[in-house]
């Protein structure tokens, strides 16, 4: 891929950036795959439940997360 003239955005110092309302690309270390990998991981510890059960216990480890 080429390179068209000019500058990135992240190349610029972060007071231009700022000015011009423009930020800086995110960089993803957690894959999307991991994501989903690591998601089906989760669920299938929790199989044996039921929906409601597994609905709950997500959203209480949300809570827990969240300290």
């Amino acid at each position: 891929m080429t390179r068209r003239p000019g500058v990135h955005v992240d190349e610029l110092p972060a007071e231009a950036r700022k000015r011009l309302g423009l930020r800086k690309s995110r960089q993803q270390s957690f894959k999307r795959e991991e994501l989903r990998r690591e998601a089906l991981g989760v669920l299938a510890e929790i199989r044996h439940l039921t929906a409601d059960q597994r609905r709950r216990v997500l959203e209480h480890a949300l809570k827990v997360n969240d300290v």
